[in-house]
């Protein structure tokens, strides 16, 4: 990100939520190293410089005193259009926020559908029609708008249909993740699901020229003539002289394949050509070959040696013995557990 910024871009960074804990059992084993995790990536996200986030199922796990604990702790905006305080009945964090990105106004609205069994603390309204609401609201105020999303897989498909009028959909709440050839509404609202854990950062570039024109997916139409051009280049191999109707004169069979190659070919190019506005979307896998922000890269392990410190150490079992003499029961013990409450 920093590279980014140093290059004179400034990207929008949002999270859709479900980013504070690894799991939704909370438990006296695991609570004192999961608490500290959600702390360090709070910060890790002030570092990074995130523009929004979106309160999801996994931030309220911890109850509404936590959630506001960890709102107070940053400047990153907390958003929600639909997550209220049962006792007053008023919304608990900013319902959108207004991002300007060089000469862009960009509108970030957050909704969640997963308020989790074990709260009493918060409700929510219908995330739909408080989604439509606030688009309705900011739309005369903004270029682009964005809607976080923190909902179940099953209900993707019908997002950008729900959300007509916003442009970007990203979502959190299921581990899918979209590809850059992944079928989007024609005309958007484009709709993208980040996958899991961090392992891929979904980066989503646009050239806006004129807000009156549609945006065009390009990537798809990108791929696909890399792969016709490839496709050609390898039946082109058998003789570089001869064009491929010549090569393949007597097989009627891939003549016609090379001609609807073609005819794609022909129509991504044509699409890519007369686009006005146009974004690429694409995943990129976070491994060894990306260069780490030294400082950035100390704060991450120092943190992941904290939250495994914090961890209880598992004692280990002494080995079965052997022997089949059977021992008396002793009365004087009773069995004990522990309760698993969020």
């Amino acid at each position: 990100m920093n590279e980014l910024r140093e290059s004179g871009l400034d990207p929008l960074i949002i999270d859709a939520g479900d980013l504070f804990f690894s799991t939704a059992n909370l438990n006296p084993t695991n609570k004192e190293s999961e608490l500290y995790r959600a702390s360090a990536i709070l910060e890790g996200y002030s570092r990074i410089g995130c523009d929004a986030i979106n309160v999801g199922h996994y931030e309220m796990l911890n109850g509404l005193s936590f959630l506001k604990e960890m709102d107070e702790k940053t400047e990153i905006p907390f958003l929600s259009a639909n997550l209220r305080d049962a006792k007053t009945n008023t919304l608990l964090f900013d319902p959108f926020s207004i991002v300007e990105k060089g000469t862009l106004k960009i509108g970030i609205i957050g909704v969640t559908d997963k308020l989790p069994d074990t709260t009493k603390s918060m409700i929510t309204d219908d995330y739909v029609e408080a989604g439509n609401h606030y688009i309705d609201e900011i739309s005369s105020k903004t270029d682009l708008i964005v809607m976080m999303v923190n909902s179940d897989r099953k209900t993707y498909s019908e997002l950008p249909i729900h959300f007509a009028n916003a442009d970007f959909i990203v979502t959190s709440g299921s581990t899918n993740m979209t590809q850059p050839n992944t079928p989007q509404k024609d005309g958007g609202p484009y709709l993208y699901s980040c996958g899991k854990q961090g392992k891929y950062l979904s980066v989503l570039s646009v050239d806006l020229e004129d807000t009156n024109n549609p945006i065009v997916d390009v990537s798809a139409h990108e791929k696909n003539i890399k792969s016709i051009r490839k496709r050609f280049e390898r039946l082109q191999k058998k003789d570089p002289n001869k064009s491929l109707d010549e090569l393949y004169a007597g097989q009627a069979n891939v003549l016609k394949i090379i001609e609807q190659n073609r005819d794609k070919l022909k129509e991504s190019e044509a699409v890519i050509k007369s686009a006005v506005n146009t974004m690429k979307f694409e995943t990129i896998a976070l491994n060894k070959k990306i260069r780490d922000n030294p400082e950035l890269l100390a704060f991450v392990d120092e943190s992941l040696a904290a939250c495994s410190s914090l961890k209880p150490k598992i004692a280990k079992t002494a080995p079965r013995s052997n022997s089949k003499k059977k021992r008396k029961p002793d009365l004087k013990k009773k069995q004990s557990g522990v309760g698993n409450n969020l």
